[in-house]
């Protein structure tokens, strides 16, 4: 486990420190550092969209793929990613048409645009011959926009 430790140095100025300690031991920082003013767990913040990995590499370790440096006693657990936000796209324009049935009182047709596609859920629609021009619902609608 990695922890950051501030401490007073002998001019007053404070100073921040990463050490490794190992699970279960007690946090201690050894001689010559001065008075400790915060303790607490550190995390290397790693910002990407694939999983981070840990290389080592000529004597160092480093956190791929963007190849920050870290304490060589770092583990995948001492890693916090930060996925990226993903935007959702923009909800398509969505219109809705109403027909009423030429043979029943009681049926109605809906014409529903989906962007720039047009869609009907008579069986006219779908026995066009051309499915590009559509049932008269369909055609309607497209003479009235």
């Amino acid at each position: 486990m990695l922890r950051i430790f501030t401490t007073l140095n002998k001019y007053g100025t404070l100073r921040n420190r990463i050490i490794h300690v190992p699970d279960g031991k007690p946090f201690t920082h050894g001689p010559g550092y001065g008075p400790i003013v915060i303790s607490r767990v550190f995390k290397y913040e790693y910002t990407g969209s694939t999983s981070p990995a840990l290389v080592s590499f000529n004597g160092k370790k480093y956190i791929v793929p963007s190849w920050q440096e870290v304490l060589p006693e770092t583990t995948l657990n001492d890693i916090e990613w930060v996925k990226p936000q993903v935007e959702a796209p923009p909800p398509a324009q969505s219109n809705t048409w109403k027909f009423q049935s030429e043979s029943s009182p009681d049926q109605y047709y809906i014409v529903r645009q989906n962007g720039s596609k047009l869609s009907c859920n008579c069986s006219g629609f779908w026995r066009a011959k051309d499915r590009e021009k559509g049932c008269k619902h369909v055609q309607q609608v497209r003479s009235n926009m």
